[in-house]
C-alpha cells in the first residue's frame, strides 16, 4: 500500500515538475494576446496547401482509360469533410494576418533560391509592406467564403469556380511576397 502511494506521489510530483519547466519556456503572449510562434510557412504547409488541396480536388473530371470519371462529394461524410476544409482555410487566412509572426522557422533555407526570395527577404517586404500582405490574406478569406458558400447549397460548379478564385488568391500572394522576381 506504501509503494502505491509513493508511486503516485513521484508521479504526481513528476507532472507538476513537467508543467512547470513548459510554463517556463512557454512564449508569452503579446499586447493583443496573440503567441504567434508559428511561422507563416508552417501555417500555409499545415493548413492553408491540405484545405484548399481538398477543395481544389473536390470537383472534377477526368479521362483515361476507363472512361470518364468524375470527382465530387457523394455523401453527408464528404460533403462535411470538404466543409471543414473551407472553414479551417478561411480561418488559417485570418491566422496570417497576426502581428509578428515570421515567414519562416528560424534557419529555413529557400528551396530554390534563384526564384524565391529568403525567408529574411520576404520578411522585410512584409513589414514594408503590411497592408498589402493583410490585403492578400482577406483576399484568401473571401475566395475560403466563396468555397464555403458554394459548399451549403452543394453547387459544384460553383464549388470548382472557388477553387480558381483561391488559386488567383494564392498565386497574387506568392508574386508579390514570395518570387516577386516572376512577375
Amino acid at each position: 500500500m506504501r509503494t502505491a502511494a509513493i508511486v503516485t506521489m513521484a508521479s504526481i510530483l513528476g507532472l507538476a515538475i513537467g508543467v512547470a519547466r513548459s510554463q517556463s519556456h512557454a512564449a508569452q503572449p503579446d499586447s493583443a494576446g496573440y503567441i504567434p510562434e508559428i511561422s507563416i510557412a508552417e501555417i500555409m504547409e499545415s493548413m492553408v496547401m491540405p484545405t484548399a488541396q481538398v477543395v481544389w480536388d473536390a470537383v472534377g473530371v477526368s479521362v483515361g482509360a476507363q472512361g470518364t470519371v468524375e470527382t465530387k462529394p457523394d455523401t453527408d461524410e464528404a460533403w462535411g469533410q470538404l466543409r471543414a476544409a473551407a472553414v479551417t482555410l478561411a480561418e488559417a487566412a485570418n491566422t496570417l494576418v497576426i502581428p509578428g509572426r515570421h515567414a519562416a522557422p528560424p534557419g529555413t533555407v529557400s528551396a530554390d533560391p534563384s526564384a524565391e526570395l529568403t525567408p529574411e527577404k520576404i520578411e522585410a517586404l512584409l513589414a514594408q509592406q503590411q497592408p498589402a500582405w493583410d490585403a492578400h490574406a482577406h483576399v484568401l478569406h473571401a475566395a475560403a467564403m466563396e468555397a464555403l458558400h458554394a459548399i451549403d447549397a452543394r453547387d459544384l460548379d460553383a464549388i470548382s469556380e472557388a477553387g480558381g478564385t483561391i488559386d488567383a488568391a494564392c498565386e497574387g500572394c506568392h508574386l508579390q511576397f514570395w518570387y516577386p522576381e516572376q512577375k
